[in-house]
């Protein structure tokens, strides 16, 4: 059985208690604030974080849960608290995570770091029994490596739960794909805010994982990227004393206003970004963004051109995944009219949500798409980077 919301957001807040605390001034915090976990059993995680110069800090802890689910354990990993973890978030060249796929490597070093504490707390002659459910979860930075930690006990066979909270991608397409087939649909719970611009980055070919399900949305006021919505305190507090149900039926509302909005009725044919970018309020909409990457995921389906953008070179300097994306779609807008047209609305609505939507674009070539997502890319990793800055003090 899963964690409820109020018990996931407590646990991500307190992981970042472990940082910098001994065991038994953590054990002391957590009887009081987290008291469905047995605290005798807690042990804190530490791994190391950073660009060049790995520095090793409290990551988080594990502990078995109380009473009747005493066979249950948690790990609660935190986010970013220093400037050795904000290096962590940027080193986001591909390599091989837990599975064998290729996910961001700063967040397989930094799971790399601390995965032998996993197997020796898991292991069942350290904790007397065999795991029923391994329940992993964290904020920001944590929810990337919660996703992993639920990665890799599904990957043992274990009954793994994931629930990320405000979490980036972690991995590109094939590790994404994996995941929806590995992990059991009713334990994942990846909660995002719709004005957290964190939970966009990386960009594409980054996508969530698993995608296929287990997407829980929270309102983002009102729907600007707004970097204080990535705090705990601010864009996920309505976690607490909801339901996963609660949840769930908000974000199956919010699903279907981005259908209709990417498919008006009577409309399938049309460029569906012409009247949005019209509306006032279009520079750094949330739900603007968010089409804008469903109608690049689109685009990349329709020509199963994913596969060509997880390939191993990819970080390698031989070329980036912008001039990639830039010759596949300009391949795509030169196939027909309509087709150009559809790229030209795509590029325009980025100019809008960068606040340009005067800086009308006329042609779909490989420069321009490549220019314009330039712009786009430049722009989220800077409010990203706001945001992450935001948690770690």
């Amino acid at each position: 059985m899963e964690l409820n919301p109020t018990q996931i957001h407590r646990l991500c807040d307190e992981a970042y208690a472990a940082n910098g605390v001994s065991l038994n001034a953590l054990i002391d915090r957590v009887k009081y604030s987290l008291p469905f976990l047995e605290k005798d059993s807690l042990r804190i995680i530490t791994a190391t974080s950073g660009l060049f110069s790995p520095v090793l800090s409290g990551f988080g802890f594990m502990a078995r849960l109380n009473g009747g689910r005493s066979t249950e354990i948690v790990i609660a990993t935190r986010g970013t608290a220093s400037l050795a973890d904000a290096g962590t978030d940027i080193n986001a060249v591909p390599a091989p995570g837990p599975t064998g796929h290729l996910i961001h490597q700063g967040f397989g070093t930094t799971f790399k770091s601390y995965v032998r504490q996993l197997n020796e707390f898991i292991k069942q002659q350290n904790l007397g029994f065999k795991p029923t459910a391994v329940h992993c979860m964290g904020h920001s930075l944590g929810g990337a490596l919660a996703n992993l930690n639920a990665a890799a006990c599904a990957e043992l066979g274990m009954n793994s739960y994931l629930y990320s909270v405000a979490a980036p991608r972690v991995g590109l397409v094939p590790y994404a794909e994996h995941l929806s087939k590995k992990m059991n649909a009713a334990h994942v719970y990846r909660v995002a805010n719709e004005s957290d611009i964190v939970t966009m980055v990386p960009c594409y070919p980054f996508v969530h994982s698993p995608y296929v399900h287990g997407t829980y949305l929270l309102d983002g006021g009102m729907l600007k990227i707004n970097p204080m919505q990535h705090t705990l305190g601010n864009g996920y507090k309505t976690m607490v004393n909801s339901s996963w149900k609660q949840i769930e039926s908000l974000t199956q509302g919010k699903k279907q206003q981005m259908h209709n909005s990417l498919f008006v009725a009577n409309r399938q044919d049309a460029n569906y970004f012409e009247q949005i970018i019209k509306m006032p309020g279009a520079m750094f909409s949330g739900r603007l963004l968010k089409m804008i990457n469903m109608a690049i995921h689109d685009m990349m389906t329709r020509l199963g051109a994913q596969s060509l953008l997880s390939v191993s070179q990819y970080g390698t300097g031989a070329f980036t995944v912008l001039d990639q994306m830039a010759e596949i779609l300009a391949r795509y807008a030169q196939a027909s009219h309509q087709k150009s047209k559809e790229m030209r609305g795509l590029l325009n609505a980025v100019m809008a949500y960068l606040g340009r939507a005067n800086t009308a674009v006329k042609d779909a070539s490989m420069a321009t798409i490549r220019w314009v997502f330039g712009l786009l890319y430049q722009s989220v990793n800077a409010m990203a980077r706001q945001a992450i800055q935001l948690v770690g003090r």
